[in-house]
């Protein structure tokens, strides 16, 4: 059964905590009676909304992702006897490197939390998913099993991620990143999902288009993770590495209450300050322009600048 199929077993698939339905009896007519498991109805109703066995799922987004397996850390190491099951996307075979978490589906689960539907614009989106599983989350950072791969790259480089989501509007300008590849002021590496080829300066290297296997391997060899508001820096920061963000139309207070080595860069654009989280859609300046008015401030120059700040501190 697939993450999808299993979510249409809900009793409430849209809402952040639900049940399983199962099959009750069978009427007389021969039809079968689907309801709620009896005993966990009981218990919910007299106020235990987290019946175990748990199912946590979280799928779309790296960095959703990373929060969401922080949220379960803390709430194992508050619950050390839980039993609690993680599971993203049936393609995310990088969770075997997590060997503290039990993964895939639980189809004697009493209750499924699904992180997919917390709520946008509410706060720190790792804090919000530990609320809704009933812990204060304060550190994004828990254990992974780094695979190891030689990636031939030189001993001491930063990991550079300018696009998010296919290079959406968190992305940086094209036109900054093409001229930080060419003259950057510290040795990079750069990386993303997709496979890139562009022009590259002195002590800049190509790794687009790395698996999951290879890209923990890449930040974990780094001397730290420059980049926008995606997925890569938020795992830097659930590995202890540190990393720098450049911000966009999403405020740094959302995404970093929980890190201790993210060094956050805030766009100035005062339009920014109310614009919020888009889930499923983009900014308003994005239909109108190429590059959204919250990135439109990082120039080449800029970027470079605290580049050259995120070095010295690191």
């Amino acid at each position: 059964m697939t993450v999808e199929d299993y979510l249409r077993t809900l009793d409430d698939p849209q809402a952040a905590i639900s049940y399983p339905l199962q099959s009750l009896y069978e009427s007389d007519s021969g039809h079968v009676v689907m309801g709620l498991n009896p005993e966990v109805q009981q218990r919910v109703r007299a106020g235990e909304l987290m019946v175990e066995p748990l199912q946590v799922v979280r799928r779309p987004g790296l960095g959703d992702k990373v929060f969401a397996i922080a949220a379960c850390h803390e709430y194992l190491a508050q619950h050390p006897e839980s039993d609690l099951t993680f599971s993203g996307y049936d393609t995310d075979t990088w969770l075997k490197y997590l060997p503290w978490l039990k993964t895939g589906l639980n189809m004697k689960a009493n209750t499924v939390v699904n992180l997919d539907n917390t709520p946008c614009n509410g706060g720190d989106r790792t804090q919000l998913m530990g609320q809704i599983l009933g812990v204060e989350v304060t550190s994004i950072e828990f254990p992974i099993k780094v695979p190891k791969r030689n990636l031939g790259l030189p001993s001491r480089y930063y990991v550079f991620v300018p696009f998010a989501n296919q290079n959406g509007p968190r992305s940086l300008p094209l036109e900054t990143t093409l001229e930080v590849l060419r003259r950057s002021p510290l040795p990079l590496v750069f990386t993303d999902a997709k496979s890139y080829e562009f022009e590259l300066g002195h002590g800049v290297v190509n790794r687009s288009g790395l698996g999951m296997d290879e890209l923990l391997a890449l930040v974990a060899g780094s001397a730290g993770v420059i980049a926008c508001d995606t997925g890569v820096p938020w795992l830097a920061a659930a590995m202890g590495k540190p990393a720098m963000v450049f911000f966009s139309h999403v405020r740094s207070w959302e995404r970093t209450n929980t890190c201790q080595h993210v060094l956050a860069v805030d766009s100035p654009a005062d339009c920014a300050k109310n614009c919020g989280d888009h889930v499923g859609s983009r900014p308003a300046c994005r239909w109108r322009d190429g590059v959204p008015s919250c990135t439109r401030y990082y120039t080449p120059e800029l970027v470079r600048h605290y580049m050259r700040e995120f070095g010295g501190l690191t």
